[in-house]
């Protein structure tokens, strides 16, 4: 886990932001407490635990231990959170979509944490032409020493997904919560396009599926 200093940033997209959807709008400041995030996604090693413990469900895909869980549905991800957080007796859970653009960001301007432009020696996406994921860790971590923010699997968040983008959202950080008809999902995959990597684009899912894995969150 990488402790994530507070602040205040700037979430959302700016207009005319190039690849910019509606749903990133209105950017707006954000105040985030300090957090604990896991490095990498939740790799096949670590969710095989929860496995072991008769909790969580065998992997449909698996590629090897170092390699992220990355064909997670919804109710799998929050079985391994509460398990962990049980196992741990500590607060593990979703992050906020508000935490995960901040720690994505780590202080970042652009529409990467590369600048604005981001290339295959950066992250795992379509041009890099692996068709699947590859093990964590394979590129360079973000100021905040997180890895594979951009790229690699999708990362479930805990808000759900309005199209209604930020209107209204909560200042603090925090989720926006109720009854979910989907949740929103974070970073990109091995199979997205560039526009897709932004650290403000959002996906959403109801399910999730192929290409979908998870980061946790503890509190400090």
């Amino acid at each position: 886990m990488v402790a994530v200093p507070g602040g205040t940033f700037e979430m959302g997209s700016e207009k005319g932001e190039p690849g910019r959807e509606g749903d990133e709008a209105p950017r707006r400041r954000v105040t985030i407490r300090p957090f604990y995030v896991s490095k990498y996604e939740i790799t096949e090693a670590q969710w095989g635990a929860c496995v072991a413990a008769q909790v969580c469900k065998p992997l449909r895909q698996s590629q090897g231990p170092d390699y992220p869980v990355w064909d997670l549905r919804w109710k799998e991800a929050e079985a391994y959170i509460n398990w962990l957080s049980v196992k741990t007796a500590q607060t593990y859970r979703f992050l906020s979509e508000a935490e995960w653009e901040y720690a994505a960001r780590a202080g970042a301007k652009g529409l990467y944490a590369t600048g604005d432009t981001i290339t295959k020696s950066d992250a795992n996406y379509a041009a890099s032409g692996y068709g699947g994921v590859r093990p964590v860790g394979q590129y360079k971590p973000n100021a905040y020493g997180l890895y594979d923010m951009h790229g690699n699997a999708w990362e479930w968040v805990a808000d759900c997904y309005r199209e209604s983008g930020y209107y209204q959202a909560p200042s603090d950080g925090s989720a926006v919560t109720g009854e979910c008809q989907m949740h929103v999902l974070r970073g990109g995959a091995y199979d997205t396009r560039p526009e897709q990597l932004r650290m403000a684009y959002r996906y959403r899912a109801q399910f999730g599926g192929a290409g979908v894995g998870l980061r946790v969150a503890r509190e400090p």
